[in-house]
């Protein structure tokens, strides 16, 4: 029975939950066209190339059982791994790691033996520095060769029926060292060489029928004693059996059973999940800032395409943030669908490259209303699977130079950076110190965390060895680290419940509905009031619900945004919210509904005095004329020198005119620190508000539909290829070979 036929067989015997397991571990097997039966699964779980892809995903212990697995001939029963492993007193580890390996269907257990697929071999062509098995090596060797082999070690008549023979002689244990003290210094150390550090060695041939060898002739003595066999081109490959031999029976296989064990520290799982909360609620309350900002104050794409430095800058200025938060929330915003880049304007010629490239700004897109009126449960699953998603590291992308790179690049990403995410916080996740009790609530138990977070570089290299060893993974680890911190979903050294419930989620079918409905218990429902202090300050404890923050972003500036949220109100925050339409009754009465407590005197006074001296000023599109209030501030405006470029003349004693535009005349007076009202030619007051412009989503990032049913395919290929195996081809089944 062939490799993949064999594996088709074990298939057959899994129960239905154990296939879909073996498929979520192996989604590219998954590729369109689906597999119908389980031999077309199993010509897939066995390909070199998927194999290929599910190597990073295996922990130490379970590569050095494969390559120990490997190198016994990809079979072997639970005992002959334990001796080669020197795991006899303590098979529990082996086992797991067979059990890993199971897992992902890259090797199984039938009939009282482990085995392996047929993939692993072309990966790995010299398991722990071994050769081929001696039946196939002795096997290219003529019957005359063979008897010249037997002969020099005392066995003679063997022609080709003494393969095993030979290979019997040769791999003894107890005699080999007999038989190396016998083949001469030379001899002995060259094959204690290819032993150790072979299994092959350029410029040996066996020697031709009756050429008689010199004792002193290394390369043709280790042939013609059978030590190492003549492939082609004058290399020769040393037998694995005869290699074991050479080693002794003292040589074991490296294993390493158990994980490093870095320095940790008792966690108080009460901090752990406030802290958790906490970063979350500023992190959900970042993303929305910075969309708001967006949706009036566009960044502008870079020459090369792409957010550059400085208008992150410029953001990170505008919402009292810093650099590294504005770059991560903007590449999850892009990633979620809720940010798009549109090109605007005019192209621009670059005289270097010699060809223009597009004026593009970022944008909110379409769907970001929705998303700001979402509950933040909903609002914040969308933005952390999105992050979890992301093919890169978003708060370190440097460029070539290793200078930051602009956001929202189109750059190839890499599938290492998901594992490297992944695999940090299922390290964590081993610590301990939350689970889930029956009935799905969450319990707490005496947690610990990482002393220092640098440690899970060493339980990376143990959990997934082949995706460490690049330069820069220790910087790429950090940074993903530091993400997950300021996205709540780690603290003080370990993995929050937050964190517990993403890597439940990401392990569903519909992640998004498994993830809002566990932060529905994490995250704070938001607050549609606010505390009004005497200060002129307002106050918002946790979420603040999107109509409350568009009432205080019109009135006030946010001085804050946290657990906590400040807003100050100030005359040039009133007078802004007066010149987008508002009336001061109205602005009370809106405040007032959103209050908490009676709103105080000092805000109401506020209020009331920039509406009194809002309009006194009265700014005519006639190119330009302006009307005020009374004869005396007519005449202090002519008299003004801060408004001497406006060359104002009056008219009458309240009408003023001036040659500057009317937009330029409103700037100038505003910066004077008067509060003008523009009108039209009709008298009519102008409201000038900002047009509201969205990018349309990307059709990719839309909100996630129902992935792949895989227990719906699991189940009918299963039932299908249970009879293929058993010898009843289904109707259009291929039989295994």
């Amino acid at each position: 029975m062939s490799g993949s036929a064999g594996l088709a067989a074990w298939l057959a015997t899994l129960s239905t939950a154990e296939l879909e397991a073996i498929l979520r571990a192996r989604p590219d097997v998954l590729r369109h066209p689906a597999p119908t039966d389980l031999a077309v699964l199993a010509d897939r779980l066995a390909a070199r190339a998927s194999v290929n892809r599910a190597l990073p995903e295996l922990s130490k212990p379970a590569l050095q059982v494969a390559e120990a697995l490997l190198a016994l001939g990809g079979s072997a029963s639970r005992e002959e791994l334990y001796a080669l492993l020197r795991a006899t007193d303590a098979p529990d580890a082996v086992d797991a790691a067979v059990a890993e390996l199971t897992s992902m269907a890259l090797a199984w257990s039938l009939k009282g033996r482990v085995r392996q697929v047929g993939g692993w071999g072309a990966i790995s062509p010299d398991p722990l520095g071994l050769g081929r098995s001696g039946r196939k090596l002795y096997g290219r060797l003529t019957a005359e060769q063979l008897d010249r082999i037997g002969a020099h070690h005392g066995v003679h008549g063997l022609g080709r029926a003494g393969i095993d023979t030979v290979v019997a002689v040769l791999s003894d244990p107890g005699a080999v060292p007999d038989r190396l003290s016998r083949a001469g210094p030379r001899v002995a150390e060259a094959v204690r060489q290819l032993a150790w550090h072979g299994p092959r060695r350029s410029g040996v041939q066996f020697p031709e029928p009756g050429e008689p060898v010199e004792p002193h002739d290394v390369a043709r003595q280790l042939a013609l004693q059978g030590w190492a066999v003549p492939t082609e081109w004058g290399i020769a490959e040393m037998p694995r059996e005869v290699a074991l031999a050479v080693r002794g029976p003292e040589y074991h296989a490296p294993f390493d059973a158990h994980p490093p064990c870095p320095a940790t520290a008792p966690v108080d799982p009460g901090q752990l999940r406030a802290a958790g909360g906490h970063a979350a609620v500023a992190a959900l309350d970042s993303v929305r800032s910075l969309v708001t900002l967006l949706d009036h104050s566009p960044l502008t794409t870079v020459q090369g395409g792409g957010i550059g430095v400085r208008e992150l800058r410029r953001a990170a200025k505008e919402l009292g943030s810093d650099l590294t938060v504005v770059r991560l929330g903007l590449e999850i915003a892009a990633a979620a669908g809720l940010v798009a880049l549109a090109r605007e304007g005019p192209a621009r010629t670059s005289l270097r490259r010699g060809h223009q490239s597009p004026v593009g700004v970022a944008l909110p897109t379409e769907v970001v209303d929705e998303w700001l009126a979402a509950e933040p449960a909903d609002a914040y699953a969308r933005l952390l699977l999105a992050w979890w998603r992301l093919p890169m590291v978003p708060s370190l992308r440097v460029d070539e130079s290793g200078r930051p790179a602009p956001a929202l690049v189109r750059a190839y990403g890499h599938p290492e950076h998901l594992r490297m995410r992944s695999g940090a916080l299922a390290a964590l996740a081993t610590l301990g110190g939350w689970a889930r009790r029956a009935g799905g609530r969450e319990g707490h138990g005496p947690g610990r965390g990482l002393v220092d977070l640098d440690a899970v570089h060493e339980l990376l290299a143990h959990r997934a060895p082949l995706d460490r060893g690049l330069p820069d993974d220790a910087a790429k680890l950090r940074a993903t680290l530091a993400e997950a911190e300021l996205l709540g979903l780690i603290a003080t050294g370990a993995l929050t419940p937050l964190g517990h419930e993403l890597l439940a989620a990401v392990r569903t079918d519909e992640p998004h509905a498994a993830l809002r409905r566990a932060l529905a218990g994490v995250l704070p429902a938001p607050t549609g009031t606010a505390t009004f202090l005497p200060d002129l300050t307002a106050l918002v404890t946790g979420i603040a619900a999107a109509p409350l923050t568009r009432l205080l972003d019109a009135v006030a500036d946010a001085e804050r945004r946290d657990i906590t949220s400040v807003w100050r109100f100030t005359a040039a925050s009133v007078r802004r919210a007066l010149d987008a339409g508002h009336t001061a009754d109205g602005l009370l009465a809106a405040l007032a509904s959103a209050a908490d407590h009676p709103l105080p005197q000092p805000l109401e006074y506020l209020v009331r005095d920039v509406a009194r001296r809002h309009g006194q000023v009265q700014v005519c599109a006639v190119a330009t004329c302006v009307r005020v209030a009374d004869p005396a501030l007519g005449a202090e405006l002519a008299a003004q020198r801060g408004l001497a470029p406006l060359r104002l003349r009056p008219l009458t004693d309240t009408v003023l005119v001036s040659d500057r535009p009317a937009a330029e005349v409103m700037g100038a007076l505003r910066s004077a620190g008067y509060s003008p009202v523009e009108q039209d030619a009709s008298g009519t007051a102008v409201i000038t508000r900002a047009p509201v412009r969205r990018a349309p989503a990307p059709a990719e990032q839309q909100w996630t539909g129902n992935p792949i049913d895989v227990a719906a395919l699991a189940a009918p290929a299963h039932g299908r290829c249970v009879g293929t195996v058993r010898g009843c081809v289904a109707p259009g089944a291929r039989p295994p070979s």
